[in-house]
Formats: structure tokens, sequence, C-alpha cells
């Protein structure tokens, strides 16, 4: 039998640093000063916005879910890789449309930007193919985690697709009032899909799997992760369903019944984040710990803040917060997912590269940073409903963050890449944990 490849995953996660440090993170901190200066969240084009969005969910979020899945799940269920040139055809595909809508997404290149989703659509569909093959392997114990997975599968494509839809409409809307209506209407539910479809329940699978293994938590309830899995779907379909519902017609019970939805999944999330045990004392801790739990505090506020949204408007005396519901976005992008893309990286990178975390540099930098910006961001966004004077305040938050992303990105490049040297063990004796 053949050595297990560990090092599929590099080109998916150096990528995803790249976009991450070029037209994803750093390309937002840009805007955010924008907005700072002008004092106005849509002073970048939605244009704008949405190139450094596309590229934060496909690049980042894409990239490093696509290198993980790829390295880790076949190891997991103890098969080989099934179909293995399908993930280079899914790099190559996601890297071409990143930069594609990148460099592309605004009306008077708008082919460009279609090719570019088009491409990112074609490289989701392998790789769920491969995902199917390899959780479903027969003969393997089906757990808790598993459902998560293939919901997160699912809703890549779907989002992936949705957002094929979306980029048409918004590319060929006639004037100004038409690209508003398709933003005010589309735009919500297709974050919901990809952040809290595709990213939240990869990672709740992924530590529903894996994590007590990793970090030596208690093992979570398997019963409490089933019974909550369907709950989540249905809240998260309903989520999107309602709202596009609303603003089409209009009619307020439809806000009512979205709420209700939205209050629904922020119970069943942070009931099964708070299964993961990770509060408890753990056998095997370092220095990921500190950016997973710090990852589920952002997710429980992220949480409360999607549920308290419409008693913040009322309070201000309008139906809408663009800077509410911005600083709850961000609570859950930065403060969760990259918080545990980090975490997670710093603890599995150095294992498959035969070396041992316990004796790298403890990242304290990078944690600060990040979870600072965070909260400046989070607060001072808030903040700029009450006062002009918060918004220079919320800018600065995005270099702190990019500062952070940088100093962490280098660090495990060269782990990557071997420039760390500190061998203890083979690569396979490690990742068993």
């Amino acid at each position: 039998m053949s050595r297990p490849d560990y090092t599929l995953h590099r080109p998916f996660f150096l990528t995803g640093i790249a976009v991450t440090l070029t037209a994803g993170a750093t390309w937002g901190a840009i805007l955010l000063l924008r907005i700072a200066q002008s004092h106005s969240f849509t002073e970048p084009s939605i244009f704008a916005v949405n190139a450094h969005g596309q590229a934060q969910i496909y690049g980042w979020v894409g990239l490093f879910v696509l290198g993980f899945a790829y390295q880790m799940f076949p190891r997991f269920q103890g098969i080989p890789l099934p179909w293995p040139r399908l993930a280079f055809l899914s790099l190559g595909l996601m890297t071409g449309g990143i930069v594609a809508r990148s460099f592309g997404e605004a009306p008077r290149i708008a082919p460009l930007a279609l090719a570019g989703v088009a491409a990112q659509l074609a490289a989701v569909l392998p790789f769920a193919a491969v995902m199917v093959r390899t959780l479903r392997a027969p003969g393997r114990t089906r757990g808790a985690h598993e459902p998560y997975i293939l919901a997160a599968v699912a809703w890549f494509v779907i989002s992936t697709a949705f957002d094929l839809f979306h980029l048409a409409r918004l590319l060929a809307a006639p004037d100004a009032k038409a690209v508003f209506a398709q933003v005010a209407t589309f735009q919500l539910p297709l974050r919901d899909f990809q952040i809290h479809g595709l990213a939240m329940m990869m990672i709740f699978g992924v530590s529903l799997w894996y994590l007590p293994k990793l970090v030596g938590s208690a093992p979570p309830s398997e019963r409490r992760a089933r019974a909550l899995w369907l709950p989540l779907q249905l809240a998260l379909t309903a989520e999107a369903g309602l709202f596009i519902t609303f603003m089409r017609t209009r009619q307020m019970p439809w806000v009512f019944a979205m709420w209700g939805a939205d209050v629904l999944f922020a119970a069943c999330a942070a009931a099964l984040v708070l299964g993961l045990h990770l509060f408890r004392p753990v056998r095997f801790p370092d220095r990921s710990l500190k950016f997973l739990r710090g990852a589920q505090v952002w997710l429980l506020l992220s949480l409360a803040m999607r549920v308290a949204a419409p008693f913040w408007a009322a309070l201000l005396g309008k139906g809408f917060s663009h800077a509410w519901y911005g600083a709850t976005r961000h609570a859950v992008t930065v403060g969760f997912i990259s918080l545990t893309i980090v975490g997670m990286a710093s603890r599995l990178m150095p294992m498959l590269a035969g070396l041992d975390p316990r004796k790298l540099t403890a990242l304290r930098a990078p944690f600060l940073l990040l979870n600072l910006g965070c909260a400046m961001r989070v607060l001072f966004q808030v903040a700029t409903d009450l006062t002009p004077r918060a918004f220079p305040l919320a800018g600065i938050s995005g270099v702190l963050e990019v500062t952070g992303l940088t100093i962490w990105g280098f660090h495990l490049a060269a782990v990557m890449l071997g420039r760390v040297r500190q061998p203890v063990a083979a690569p396979e004796e490690l990742v068993t944990v």
C-alpha cells in the first residue's frame, strides 16, 4: 500500500492565503477605510463590495474547505481519495473563477464576471461528487457529523448556483434603482446560504467528527446533534425564503415569521456549539485552542445580534439598520469562521508537516489582532448608527485584522513549504492525535 499523500492541501491553502491577503481581506480593509473617510457604507459601489465578498467566500473559506476536505476526509474514513484528478480540476476552476470575478465584477465587463462564477460552480460540482463518494463509502460507520457535512456540500452547490442567478440579474440591471432592488431582495439570502449553510454546517460537521480527537475535549452528544440537524436546515431555508417573500410583498406578517426562523436557527446553533464542550478542560491544549474557543464566543454573539436586530432598529425608529446587520455578519465571518480556520490550520498543518504544534510559536499576535480588529469593527460599526465619529474607529479595524492574518499566513506558509525545521514524528503518527 502506497504512503498517503500529506501535501494535497498545500496548493489550496497557499492560494487561499494569497487571495485573502489581496482581493479578500486586504481589499475589504481598503474599502472600509473609504467608508470611514466618507462616513457612508454606500460610498464603494456594490460591485466593488461584492468583488471583495466573493474573494472571501470562495478564496478564503472555499479553498480552505476544499483543501481540508480533500486532504482529511478520506483519511478520517480510512480510504484513498476518490477521483484525485478532480481535486486539481476544482482548484484550477475555483482559482480562475476568483481571479475573473475580482477583475470583472462590473457591468462593463459582465461576461468576465459571469464566466468567473460559472467556473466556481464548475469547481464545486466535482467537489460535491467526491465528498458524497467519500462520506458514503460502503462499510463505514455513519456518525452525526455526516448529515452536517453533506448539508454543507449541498449548500455550497445551492449558494454558488444562486450566486450565478443573482450576479446575472445584477449585471443586467438597467439602472441604479434596479440594482438596489436586486441587492435588497437577494443579497442577504445569498449570504445566509454561504455563511450559515456552507461555512457553518461544514464547521459543525468537522467539529462533531474530529474536534474531540484534536483537542481532547469531551465527546458531544450524537443524539443532540442528530436532533438539531433538521431544525437548522429548515430555519436556514425559512430565513432566506421568508425574507424574499417579505421584500416582494412588503407585508409585515412575513417579518415576524422571518424573525421566528432567526430565533430557531440561533437556538439550535447555540445548543450545538455549546454541546461541543470546548470550554471544559481538554487533554491536548495548544496554541489552536484559544482561536477555537474565541470563535465560539463570536458565534454566540453573532446569533444573539441576529435575533436582536429588530429591537435595535425599533429603538432607532427605523425599519432596518445596515450598520447592525453588517456588524452581525462581521462577527460570524471574521469572529467565528476565520478564527476557526486559523485555529484548525494552526493545529493540523504542522502535524501534516511532521512538526509538533506545541513547540511552535504561540501565535499570540495574530490572535490579539484578529480579536481586537473584530471587536472594534462590531462595536464601532453599530455605533455609526448613533454618531459619525465612530466611522474612523471602525475603519482602523480592517488594518488590524489584515495585519493579524498576514503574520499568521506567512507563518503557515513557512510551515507548509518546509521552512520550519523541527521534525518530531511521521505525519501519520501525528494526525491521529
